[in-house]
């Protein structure tokens, strides 16, 4: 029996070793990631790490704009 989720893929996550680690908690299990190396990280997580890190970009981006907006007023 194979499981795809468990299947190891490279990752460097951006930002130097020298910045904070990603860290996250998923199923009651907490992950430290270091930033600018390369790890193997099971696919679920690196995919998991991937959404995060692009909602996070998202939303200070939107917070950007709108306190921009909110600046003019």
């Amino acid at each position: 029996m194979e499981n795809k989720d468990l299947d190891l893929t490279e990752t460097v996550l951006a930002g130097s070793p020298a910045d904070r680690p990603w860290e996250g908690c998923l199923n009651s299990v907490t992950y430290r990631v270091p930033r600018g190396v390369k790890v193997m990280l099971p696919a679920f997580l690196s995919e998991y790490i991937k959404r995060t890190e692009e909602e996070r970009a998202s939303a200070e981006e939107t917070a950007r704009r709108l306190s921009g907006s909110a600046f003019k007023l």
